[in-house]
Formats: C-alpha cells, sequence, structure tokens
C-alpha cells in the first residue's frame, strides 16, 4: 500500500519562554533550536514511523512518499536528507530554484506547551496545480491513500482530489482566511480538523462547536455539504469526536458518532500532536484498503500516538515509532 503525503515542508525555528512576551515586551527565552517541519513532512514522518519499528531494515507493508518543495539552499537539502532517515520517498520533492525553504517561527510557552507560529511559505507556494508535469500525475493515480493539508495552495489541493480515485485524508489546516467550500472538493473520503478549522468550514460559531452535544448537528451539515464518508474534529483536552454515514446514500439516517477521551498525558510541547493524529490515522486508513475499515479504532490510535507526541519537546523529533504504541 502506498500513502502520498502532499504538503509543505518547512525549517522550523523554536523558541522556548516562560510565557508569551506582551505587545512591545522583551522577553529572554529559555532555549533556542532548529528543527524540520511544516505539516505535509510532519505528516509523512508520523505514517513513516507508525507503520514500522525504530530499529528495523525490514520492509513493511506501507510505503511513504513526499510530495512537495523546497529552496536550493541549505535548509532544504536537509529536510530532503531528515526524511529519507525515516524510509520516506522523496523523489517526489523538488528544490526550486530563487526561493527559500518554508520557514516557521515557533513559540513555545513552557508552562503550558502551547505554541505560537508564525509561516513564511516560501518554495511551499510554488507547488501550484501541474506543477509536477504530465510525467508526475501518474503518482497521484496510483496512490491507495493521499493526505493533504492547506500550508499549499487550496487550488493545488483541489486539483489533486478531482485527479486521483486514491482515498483523501484531508486536514483543512491551518484554518484558511477565506471560507473554503467543501463542494468545490470532489471527494473528500475522510476529514480532520479542529475546533477552530471545523467553525472555519462550517459556519458555525467556534462558542457552538465546544459544546459535544451540537457536534452530530454541524457534522451532518458538513457530510451533506461536502460528501465526506469521516468526519473527525480534535477538541485537545476534551478528546476527539467522529462521525460516519452511509458512503452510496449520504442520508443521516445512516450516520453514526462517537467520541473518544483525551489522553492523560504530561504535556510539554503540542506542536506536532496534530500532524501525528493526522499519520497514525492515515497508516489505518492504508492497512484497511483491502479489508474493513474500523473508525473508531483508527481514531483511539491516531489519539494514542498524538498523546504520545505532546510529551517531548520538538515537531518531527517528538514523534512516535510504532514499536512506542501498545498496539505494535
Amino acid at each position: 500500500m502506498q500513502i502520498l503525503v502532499v504538503g509543505s515542508m518547512n525549517t522550523d525555528l523554536v523558541t522556548r519562554t516562560s510565557r508569551i512576551p506582551l505587545a512591545g515586551e522583551t522577553l529572554t527565552s529559555e532555549s533556542f533550536e532548529t528543527g524540520y517541519g511544516g505539516k505535509g513532512a510532519n505528516q509523512a514522518v508520523a505514517c513513516a514511523r507508525l507503520s514500522r519499528y525504530r530499529d528495523t531494515e525490514n520492509p513493511t507493508d506501507i510505503e511513504v512518499k513526499m510530495v512537495g518543495a523546497v529552496g536550493d539552499d541549505i535548509y532544504g537539502r536537509e529536510i530532503i536528507t531528515s526524511l529519507t532517515k525515516d524510509k520516506i520517498d522523496c523523489s517526489g520533492v523538488q528544490q526550486v530554484k530563487g526561493t527559500n525553504t518554508g520557514t516557521a517561527v515557533i513559540i513555545v510557552e513552557e508552562k503550558t506547551g502551547e505554541n505560537r507560529i508564525l509561516l513564511s511559505p516560501g518554495a511551499n507556494h510554488s507547488l501550484r496545480p501541474g506543477f509536477w508535469g504530465e510525467e508526475k500525475d501518474p503518482e497521484f493515480l496510483k496512490a491507495d491513500v493521499i493526505v493533504l493539508q492547506l500550508e499549499i495552495p487550496q487550488d493545488t489541493v483541489q486539483s489533486i482530489v478531482a485527479n486521483t480515485s486514491a482515498q483523501v485524508v484531508f486536514n483543512p489546516a491551518p484554518a484558511p482566511d477565506t471560507p473554503l467550500r467543501l463542494e468545490d472538493y470532489a471527494h473528500i473520503e475522510h476529514l480532520i480538523m479542529n475546533e477552530t478549522e471545523t467553525s472555519m468550514i462550517s459556519g458555525y460559531p467556534e462558542e457552538y462547536i465546544n459544546e459535544e452535544d451540537h457536534l452530530p448537528a454541524v457534522a451532518t451539515s458538513l457530510h451533506e455539504k461536502g460528501h465526506v464518508w469521516n468526519i473527525i474534529i480534535t477538541r485537545g483536552s476534551k478528546g476527539v469526536f467522529y462521525s460516519t454515514i452511509g458512503k452510496e446514500s449520504f442520508d443521516s439516517k445512516e450516520m453514526f458518532h462517537g467520541s473518544v477521551k483525551a489522553e492523560k498525558v504530561n504535556v510539554v510541547d503540542t506542536t506536532a500532536a496534530g500532524d501525528t493524529f493526522v499519520g497514525a490515522y492515515a497508516v489505518e486508513v492504508a492497512k484497511s484498503v483491502q479489508g474493513r475499515f474500523d473508525l473508531r479504532e483508527a481514531v483511539l490510535r491516531a489519539n494514542k500516538a498524538a498523546a504520545r507526541t505532546v510529551e517531548k519537546k520538538g515537531a518531527q523529533s517528538a514523534i512516535p515509532w510504532l514499536d512506542e504504541m501498545p498496539w505494535s
């Protein structure tokens, strides 16, 4: 089975501080480090690690391929080298001349583990429809699962969805500045988003979405708008809500929903939690291509994987391997 991740690849510049500075205030940070990130790259790493053991050269049934763009600079070359070490096929990654690699400036509040991110997309925004040329198009056709986010242009994401028969795992993050219409997407089998993104897409205010009793109604509207099979709403410390509907009829009478409680962990850094969730979930989708997909089990495993991630500092460096998970 092949998981194709199409998305962003960044260098992370991470500052850790006791608290977030106020406007006009200067604080001395507790530490600074550089690392590798980007929602696309993070999700590819999560797919790769959660489908194999750390210290083995044995091949797995799941191949992970990254498609994206970096600048023709040292950061871009380092990102490709790092992904390759995680057994990710980077033949679909291009280095774009005259453009910087995407950069994320991240401030992590040590007391809570919460982060704030300022993103400079750089080469990521060169991923326009047709970017790969006709000779690359078959990559989208032969994948079993395609994972997509919104740190690359939205029209590129729409074009990919329209030209693939693979199952699409779509994480509409970061939340778009302009309204995202699910009706503009040919098909989305799996939609994974947090409460802010859910509000932006559904039109319901975030205060309404914060109440779990309201989520079935929100899910119903999204199922019907975009013909989405499975909807997952990650809710931080409140856990995860999920909903599924009849694939053929999209009849709300066939809708089933449930929830999973948040794992009790010591939160150190939340930077890559959402991306780990998406990657772990995509692995479960890929494993079910020739069999039955258990939505609740996929959500449970993704939730546990994300919980392991927040216990460590960093983005990709914090993403766990399969042998760190209880079901390995």
